[in-house]
């Protein structure tokens, strides 16, 4: 079983609304009046919110500061469902519009749902080499108290990692490498180490990013970037590496995505498969 579980949700509004603000918060507001409505308190303070989502975007992909009527705009909320009542939170959305405790109604017009769809194949005698990119949204990585604002690939599989990690906490997934047994309960998986070996083993062929501050509202600011970066990486767990791939789709990276950083689209570009026992 996979304790995750993502809602992707449609909307229009009937009239204009304007963010001040850096969007995410809105959309923070959005889910913590959803979870109350079904009798989740998310405290403002907690550390981890059970939760991660994307900004507001319109239908071309694009970070909205205005909502207008007569467009269509989503956004998306990852739970964890081992931290959280996911199906309470998933029934609180089904409803014709979601109305918010200071006025503005949001309509809803399609609601996807998500289990994650997270797999990993048998990885088999088989090493991989990979050539892979991400899309970054505006996001924010911090490594001891700094900021780092550009695509680290040691950042990226460190946040994907933990984030992997919350996903399948209590869960009785079972990963394999062949015979080996990867995963029978978290603990039983080195990420530490798994992580530190990608970082290891990749490179950055190409990167094309800005760095950005966001306004958090109450003198709050965020360094963050946003862009394109394509990498390539070598690793003798072609499976689990993909599965950390659907997990940085499925939750974002970096930190603050309670508040909306942190989203990307990660694929694959190309994969060669190389044998075991090829130096």
């Amino acid at each position: 079983m996979i304790n995750g579980v993502s809602v992707e949700v449609s909307f229009s509004v009937d009239y204009p609304i304007t963010f001040s603000t850096w969007v995410g918060r809105f959309v923070n507001r959005v889910i913590s009046e959803v979870f109350e409505s079904a009798g989740i308190k998310i405290l403002h303070n907690a550390r981890e919110k059970p939760f991660t989502v994307t900004p507001i975007l319109d239908t071309e992909g694009r970070v909205v500061s205005e909502l207008v009527p007569g467009g269509q705009y989503w956004f998306r909320v990852s739970l964890f469902c081992g931290e959280v009542d996911c199906g309470s939170v998933v029934d609180a959305f089904a409803k014709p519009s979601l109305t918010l405790s200071t006025g503005e109604v949001l309509n809803i017009v399609r609601m996807s749902i998500s289990d994650g769809g997270f797999s990993v194949s048998s990885d088999g005698a088989e090493k991989a080499v990979f050539r892979w990119r991400v899309r970054f949204w505006p996001t924010s990585f911090i490594f001891r108290s700094s900021y780092i604002t550009w695509p680290s690939p040691a950042r990226f599989f460190s946040s994907a990692g933990l984030t992997l990690a919350r996903v399948l906490r209590g869960s009785d997934l079972l990963i394999s490498r062949g015979g080996e047994a990867l995963l029978g309960a978290v603990g039983d998986v080195d990420f530490k180490g798994f992580v530190k070996d990608l970082a290891f083993n990749t490179e950055v062929l190409s990167m094309r990013f800005r760095r950005v501050v966001l306004n958090l509202g109450r003198g709050r600011r965020a360094p963050a970037f946003e862009g394109l970066a394509e990498y390539v990486t070598y690793t003798d767990r072609p499976g689990l590496f993909r599965l950390l791939l659907d997990v940085a789709n499925a939750y974002g990276v970096g930190k603050s995505r309670a508040l909306g950083l942190g989203y990307v689209v990660a694929d694959v570009v190309e994969e060669r498969r190389l044998s075991i026992n090829r130096q």
